[in-house]
């Protein structure tokens, strides 16, 4: 037969496997928690009152002692609800409820927020990138929320955890200005008395932030598990056309647990390390399109620190090098044309870019040489060289449709690059001049004697 509540005894035992679900309960938001990264403490049951109609279960309003360790005895009375994770498919959403999620925190996300910006292959325009997924086994909303009264409303663990924090953290440090350390600490004490004994530790869940363990590993080893799980081991895929660069989808059982962005927001601490490391150790890849907005956004802490960069430029690498990082001189003697509006718009964005790449001094240059004319991998080398800092060394690969690269052999990057601007100039006329994206219109009607004299106006540059 079912136990009757109204028994005293009965409801004792009721109480008591409430009292035990509910720390199970509390035990597991505690293990997967989004509460302050700071507080470290106990929260437990007050003790069981055969008198007491409270329930204690999800959702209900349950009398609890919150226990800061960092004093000698700091408790207080709160109340909280603890609720269930959320089961819900976005099926049960209705669709005006449904939001998109836009992680504008994110360093390495080159989407741009203007809008004008031409749409031809030479523009400086934003694109987005691929973003992993959560995995369906693991989604974002799978954990326990606690939430705790605070006067007439309720705050979340969180930011209840996080003020009690900072509250007492002029208390915990003894200096000069604070010479009444243990006498709060006593005050503390005095106050916690009044609550009778502390709750129990069977009766009491730690609560404490789950990274401290995590920080004591050998910095090697955090930034080993952080770009594991990040998806991050050598390549960083920032091209915006699949056709230059493909890189397959991932299937689901490959999908990381955590983005990008979201591993540069788990601590202060990790971000100053990761970071710089993150940029140091990995190869980023672009195509015609983003670099600018890259470069810009790393900001200058960082670009100082990139050490290898990958080009997908495909045929129009060397045009894309002339109106983007050529040197001045060689710009305004071919000025390939570009369609923007204003007209000026192109100037800037020009040197915009060659103002962000000085500043970056590379370990390794990879060029991807599909689809590249071999006659134009030269002049590509000597522009790109010229636009950087500093560039220790030249690579040429090239790339398959399932986005693997071999490394091409015939080109041998020692010298490659080093004849002068004249006879790079006189090469790039002398194959394009009927081409009229590829340099001013007037150009079309000069021939080649007249082409060598425009340049003998900078015989100190050309030659």
């Amino acid at each position: 037969s079912t136990r009757s509540p109204k028994n005293p005894s009965n409801r004792l035992w009721i109480q008591e496997q409430q009292r035990r679900v509910f720390l199970r309960q509390l035990r597991q938001w505690s293990l997967g928690y989004d509460s302050s990264p700071y507080f470290q403490g106990k929260i437990g049951l007050l003790p069981p009152d055969p008198r007491s109609r409270e329930e204690i279960g999800l959702g209900k309003s349950v009398s609890c002692i919150l226990t800061d360790t960092t004093f000698t005895d700091a408790r207080k009375r709160i109340v909280v609800r603890l609720f269930p994770p959320h089961t819900g498919t976005m099926d049960e959403v209705p669709r005006s409820k449904r939001r998109e999620r836009h992680d504008y925190m994110d360093p390495f996300d080159t989407r741009l927020r203007s809008h004008g910006y031409h749409r031809d292959a030479s523009s400086i325009e934003g694109f987005e990138f691929y973003q992993p997924s959560q995995s369906t086994s693991n989604p974002p909303n799978s954990y326990y929320k606690l939430v705790i009264r605070i006067g007439s409303g309720w705050l979340s663990a969180r930011d209840y955890l996080s003020k009690l924090y900072f509250t007492h953290l002029l208390a915990r440090k003894p200096s000069l200005r604070n010479p009444y350390l243990h006498t709060v600490d006593r005050i503390f004490t005095t106050r916690s008395q009044l609550l009778g004994p502390p709750p129990s530790p069977k009766d009491s869940v730690t609560i404490q932030p789950l990274f401290h363990p995590f920080l004591r590993l050998p910095p090697e080893l955090q930034e080993m598990i952080l770009r594991t799980a990040s998806g991050l081991i050598k390549n960083y895929n920032l091209c915006a056309d699949p056709h230059l660069y493909a890189q397959p989808k991932p299937s689901p059982d490959q999908q990381v647990p955590i983005s990008l962005s979201t591993m540069f927001q788990i601590s202060h601490a990790i971000s100053r390390t990761m970071v710089p490391y993150t940029y140091r150790a990995t190869t980023f890849h672009f195509s015609l399109t983003g670099f600018t907005n890259f470069l810009w956004q790393s900001g200058p802490g960082n670009r100082v620190e990139i050490r290898r960069l990958t080009f997908h430029y495909g045929r129009l690498a060397l045009l894309h090098c002339l109106r983007w990082f050529a040197p001045d001189p060689v710009f305004d003697l071919l000025q390939p044309p570009v369609l923007t509006n204003p007209r000026a718009l192109q100037y800037f964005w020009r040197c915009q870019i060659r103002d962000l790449a000085r500043e970056v001094n590379l370990r390794c240059l990879t060029i991807d040489v599909k689809g590249v004319p071999s006659e134009d991998v030269n002049m590509v080398v000597r522009i790109l060289k010229n636009a950087f800092g500093s560039v220790e060394h030249v690579r040429f690969v090239e790339t398959n449709d399932d986005g693997s690269a071999q490394t091409v052999m015939g080109i041998q990057s020692e010298g490659l690059g080093e004849k002068n601007w004249r006879e790079l100039c006189t090469r790039y006329f002398e194959r394009h001049r009927l081409h009229q994206y590829f340099s001013r219109a007037d150009l079309m009607r000069v021939s080649t004697g007249e082409f060598q004299r425009l340049m003998d106006g900078d015989m100190a540059f050309f030659d």
